[in-house]
């Protein structure tokens, strides 16, 4: 009876601690959840006279074993400041704080995942949407995205819903008011809480009552995207809010001229556009992966903020690539110019593959060189170029490694335009037959010189081996100008 009692005893003294070790973990997680905003998630949105939500991809996702669904996420969100006594200083490891003031809030995410958990591998592309136009930019489409992953887009920025001021108004509420009426964005200093609360309502903790965007997929990673402006949002997110959320697992800011966004200007404090062009790094003492994709055009204006590559921070530049690129006319003849038709994307879609990989195994991208700068002309850093006028260094894809055009990241093509963003469209113009002709014997050996460069670049791991296909065949097509053989 002793031994029986006493064992007793013991069983439950084990049992109390193990409720109370519960109780206390129980009550650490309310806590940790109290001091943090998460949005109630209401949808999927089927209502509207369009049909189908804005920058729905254009593509047939059922054949790949996709679904789209739009959905609202309505909460309240705070502001971001510096604490007192800090500043954005110039090396990125900035101190921060978040305001104690709340808004409401109601934006949209736009979701397209996998329809079984089996072809999901695990990660989420959370993407901060472009609104440069006045509307939002970004979809998916029939690359990488639709490999496995599960991809959010997020109305994190005012016009994205709104639209700029005035008649011409292009934002979601214009484009479709019976399905937009009732988003609410409170401004733009609450993007970065707002965004934050995207990634909470699709990851790996987001709440198991109510509607689930994800509809029970088990997402092991969230990994933050953004091009250009979305980039400038982004680099701001990663030196002055990810260590005080930590929702992300990693980030790309992609097309990125590295530039931060002052917290107090979008709450109307100094002038609009003062401190945008302060060209920042991303701080060291990051604790995930960050991997900066960008083209020729950003080169320069990036150059104050490069930084070494490290354990988690990379930076790839493709040489001869635009911001924004225009497929090459197989039509083209001769000394044709006009906007740069070489894309920085198959570099891009190996880096969302390596970022995977980088968060999910430890597995580190290949580091690349950079495009060489040069102060010779102007006394400045400016890109280095060869013979051919290509700049030198950086990524060299098949379509600059074997060359047919002299190409730039940014330039203004035809005589200029009025339009102030078509230097980010870059130029490239076409060698004539004289030219291609010493290159080149024939189309035979134009291609052998072009598939030795696909299969390096995969070597590299700057091109994916799925990608090639279509790369092969835009220059088969293309080198039927050259003389047969």
């Amino acid at each position: 009876m002793h031994i029986t009692k006493t064992a007793s005893t013991s069983s439950v003294s084990t049992v109390a601690t193990f409720a109370t070790l519960l109780a206390w973990l129980a009550l650490s997680t309310a806590l940790e959840s109290a001091a943090k905003e998460t949005a109630l998630v209401l949808g999927p949105i089927v209502e509207g006279t369009k049909g189908e939500p804005f920058s729905a991809p254009q593509i047939d996702l059922s054949s790949r074993g996709y679904v789209m669904e739009e959905f609202f996420l309505d909460g309240s969100a705070s502001a971001y400041k510096f604490a007192d006594g800090s500043s954005s200083t110039p090396d990125g490891r900035w101190v921060t704080e978040r305001e104690k003031e709340s808004t409401p809030f109601r934006t949209r995410i736009l979701v397209v995942r996998p329809q079984d958990q089996a072809a999901f591998n695990g990660t989420v592309i959370v993407h901060w949407q472009n609104v440069t136009a006045g509307y939002e930019l970004g979809s998916v489409g029939d690359d990488e995205y639709l490999r496995g992953y599960a991809w959010v887009g997020v109305s994190a920025q005012a016009v994205g819903v709104d639209g700029f001021p005035g008649p011409q108004a292009a934002g979601l509420r214009q484009w479709d008011p019976g399905r937009y009426e009732s988003l609410n964005h409170p401004g733009d200093a609450y993007s970065y809480d707002i965004f934050s609360q995207a990634g909470r309502a699709v990851g790996p903790l987001r709440s198991e009552v109510g509607v689930d965007p994800m509809n029970g997929l088990v997402v092991s990673r969230l990994i933050a995207a953004g091009a250009s402006q979305s980039a400038a949002r982004l680099r701001t997110y990663i030196n002055g809010v990810h260590l005080l959320e930590n929702v992300f697992d990693g980030f790309i800011p992609y097309i990125d001229f590295s530039s931060t966004i002052p917290f107090g200007v979008d709450k109307g404090e100094g002038r609009r556009g003062m401190g945008m062009g302060q060209r920042t790094p991303i701080r060291n003492d990051i604790d995930v992966p960050v991997f900066v994709v960008n083209s020729e055009t950003e080169a320069e204006a990036y150059l104050p903020a490069r930084q070494p590559d490290s354990t988690t921070f990379r930076l790839w530049e493709v040489a001869g690539t635009s911001h924004v690129n225009i497929p090459r006319s197989m039509a083209a003849s001769g000394t044709n110019e006009g906007p740069n038709w070489m894309s920085y994307q198959p570099a891009y879609q190996a880096a969302i593959r390596h970022t995977h990989d980088w968060v999910g195994s430890g597995t580190e991208p290949p580091r690349m060189p950079r495009i060489t700068m040069t102060d010779a002309q102007s006394g400045r850093p400016t890109i280095q170029r060869d013979a051919n006028g290509n700049a030198m260094g950086g990524i060299r894809l098949p379509d600059l490694a074997v060359p047919t055009a002299r190409h730039r990241g940014a330039g203004r093509f035809g005589g200029g335009s009025d339009n102030r963003f078509s230097f980010l469209y870059g130029l490239s113009q076409n060698f004539d037959d004289e030219k291609l002709a010493k290159l080149y014997l024939n189309r035979t050996g134009f291609l052998e010189k072009y598939e030795r460069e696909l299969e390096r670049c995969v070597q590299a791991g700057v091109i994916l081996e799925e990608d090639i296909g279509s790369m092969r065949n835009r220059a088969i097509e293309w080198a039927q100008r050259l003389p047969a053989g």
